[in-house]
């Protein structure tokens, strides 16, 4: 079997693997894929017959976080579920207002970008004004309503080397229906310090 032969089939594998758990929308409770092991055998088995580079290749890939645990697959792609309205936000605006919005949304695992484990929820914000964070206290308030559970958590992930709120967080919030508001302020280059209004909203996760 030729080269190329062999990649267009590694890659028709992997984008098969792939594409069912990763690149494209699907429901907020995915199941596990059981043809999964089958077809990363057949990768390991092609990148085998190319090189041992490409073997090595592939079996890093296999270590990823996207496929653990490696027995019993279960890859996950869900969509962000939003709050029931846009939070009113003040002290900032666009074109001299002195209001805007922030969206708000909870995303539920397992997902794999950004990594989202069973039983998680990542809450997230985006506010319509356009600048970069400094700072931010932005919070959620949530309760399980089929455990119980529930806590206050800041929103205080942060990108990486710039060291900039991200106005996100993942949460170990337990399977079942989450009940969520979301509040607090976040402050901006030149002085500017937006106020975000309570909003709501229901979740699973």
């Amino acid at each position: 079997m030729s080269r190329s032969t062999l990649f267009r089939r590694a890659t028709l594998i992997l984008a098969s693997v792939a594409v069912a758990g990763a690149l494209s929308a699907a429901p907020a409770s995915a199941q596990p894929l059981p043809d999964a092991a089958r077809g990363i055998g057949e990768l390991q088995a092609l990148a085998a017959d190319v090189s041992p580079v490409a073997s090595n290749a592939v079996n890093q890939l296999l270590g990823a976080s996207v496929f653990v645990p490696k027995d019993v697959l279960e890859f996950g792609l869900t969509t962000p579920q939003d709050f029931m309205y846009p939070s009113p936000t003040l002290g900032c605006g666009v074109a001299d207002e002195p209001a805007t919005v922030t969206l708000a949304s909870a995303q539920a695992g397992p997902n794999l970008f950004p990594q989202i484990t069973a039983g998680q929820l990542r809450f997230q914000a985006i506010p319509a004004y356009v600048a970069i964070p400094q700072s931010s206290d932005l919070s959620v308030a949530w309760i399980n309503l089929n455990t119980f559970q529930g806590g206050i958590v800041k929103l205080d992930d942060r990108l990486p080397i710039i060291n900039t709120p991200l106005l996100s967080k993942i949460v170990d919030t337990g399977a079942g229906t989450v009940l969520a508001t979301m509040f607090g302020t976040v402050s901006y280059p030149g002085n500017v310090n937006c106020t975000v209004v309570p909003t709501v909203g229901t979740f699973t996760s």
